[in-house]
């Protein structure tokens, strides 16, 4: 790998730990639930053979990537899965003219601000494999087939399948990172965060020729029905994180004539499902007029060049139906539909129930595991987090935790004495242990049903 290197006089202080240096910060890896999958495979498609991929970090991108492998390695298994979520998509002319959804022939270079386990994964499973090299005119030649013997030799020698600012993920990833071969590991770069994140200031031409097809995925909080999304701060001032290089990636897409921006956001978060699709919202991070691509667990609405009226009818077909009515009178209000207006019936499945019916056999399968990248966890902690996920979601009122409560009295559901040990809950002793005893008892047996 290729490290950022600097003169001695650039640092102010450098710090010489006695001992061993400390092992590097892992981040815990986040188990990918049915919401999460279904956002996976929808982007998963819309990346093209040959171009260049950014992601950012969390559950989301994960399941991006695990479907971007599932592409790449379990072909039939991926366009059943594909299938089995929304019929007919494969054939769809959006994938056919933005995407794809046949294995890497050409295979993808990665450039992202930050390269997490994700990154690890394409790697390992042969999707990075796309070389570019430092010089413009060479890569003008092999973008255009007609490199040379000379281009061909350079980008065997040079040639790096992925460039990042700065590698951050779990024990995993920085296991591999030290045991890659030398062959291999020479196509690593590690670079500046502008030269990933900006296409001007920098040696534009030669940047716009590594770039080609570039597909860049960020994940959002909110977005707007017309096309704005929310991704650093609420309305009221209080932020929740730095926007980070989604500005820049957004921005860069409608520069580069063959890129794609994707915004992917959960349609609903929390209980009762609050809406993550708005008419409007008193803070912005990234403006309307640079709306793109935006992905919720009901489908892809593509929104660039879209008039107002357009754009939102595409929002409707990916919003939860529950918010689906209120949205239509905002926007009848706001002149952006007509008086006339009817919701075609296709977007009444636009439920969470549909959706885990449609996701319980992969997730059966083994298609789509809760930890594609892997885990930290025992066997007993996964089943735990998900058990303890399950509570969570459906305990976020007082009446709601009254109903379960009920409910797991009442059950009789089978004994998990691993996981019941694990949260030192075998024995319990007094009415509020043996309550959460049953609680979690009955959470184990109902985690992942559809």
């Amino acid at each position: 790998m290729a490290p950022a290197r600097w003169p001695p006089i650039f640092f102010d202080v450098v710090l010489d730990l006695p001992g061993p240096a400390p092992e590097l910060f892992a981040l815990p890896r986040e188990p990918v639930g049915d919401v999460d999958h279904a956002i996976g495979l929808y982007a998963s498609t819309l990346v093209r053979d040959g171009g260049t991929l950014q992601i950012g970090i969390g559950s989301l991108s994960d399941a991006l990537c695990h479907a971007l492998v599932l592409r790449h390695t379990r072909n039939d298994d991926y366009l059943a899965a594909l299938e089995a979520l929304s019929p007919g998509l494969a054939d769809s002319a959006l994938v056919r003219d933005t995407g794809g959804t046949g294995p890497f022939r050409q295979g993808l270079y990665g450039a992202s601000e930050m390269v997490n386990d994700g990154f690890r994964r394409l790697a390992e499973a042969g999707v990075l494999t796309r070389r570019v090299v430092d010089d413009a005119a060479a890569m003008a030649r092999i973008n255009r087939d007609q490199a040379t013997d000379a281009d061909r030799a350079l980008l065997a020698r040079e040639g790096r399948w992925l460039d990042g600012a700065f590698y951050l993920g779990s024990k995993d990833l920085y296991r591999w990172l030290r045991q890659l071969p030398p062959t291999q590991a020479r196509g690593i770069g590690m670079t500046r965060v502008s030269h990933i994140n900006e296409l001007y200031g920098n040696n534009e031409a030669l940047e716009r020729e590594q770039r080609r097809d570039a597909r860049f995925f960020n994940t959002c909080m909110m977005m707007t029905a017309l096309g704005a999304a929310v991704s650093d701060a609420l309305e009221d001032g209080r932020v929740v994180s730095g926007v980070g290089g989604q500005y820049n990636f957004v921005a860069m897409a409608h520069a580069l004539h063959d890129a794609r921006s994707v915004l992917m956001l959960r349609a609903t978060r929390g209980a009762p499902p609050a809406a993550n699709i708005l008419w409007n919202y008193g803070h912005t991070t990234i403006p309307r007029h640079l709306r793109d691509i935006a992905i919720t667990e009901y489908g892809i609405a593509d929104l660039r060049g879209r008039s107002d009226q357009d754009c939102v009818r595409a929002m409707l077909a990916i919003t939860d139906v529950a918010h689906q009515p209120g949205l239509v009178l905002a926007a009848r209000a706001g002149g952006k539909l007509p008086k006339d207006f009817t919701l075609p019936l296709g977007w009444a499945d636009n439920r969470r129930e549909s959706l885990s019916r449609a996701m319980h056999a992969l997730r059966r399968t083994g298609v789509l595991p809760d930890y594609p990248m892997g885990s930290d966890f025992t066997p007993v902690e996964e089943r735990l987090a998900q058990a303890l996920g399950w509570l969570k979601a459906r305990s976020a009122r007082p009446r709601d935790r009254i109903g379960l409560v009920v409910r797991a009295l009442m059950a009789r559901p089978p004994q998990d004495p691993d996981a019941m040990q694990r949260m030192d809950l075998a024995s319990p002793t007094g009415l509020t242990a043996r309550i959460e005893a049953r609680l979690l008892a009955f959470a184990l047996a109902q985690a992942g049903k559809p």
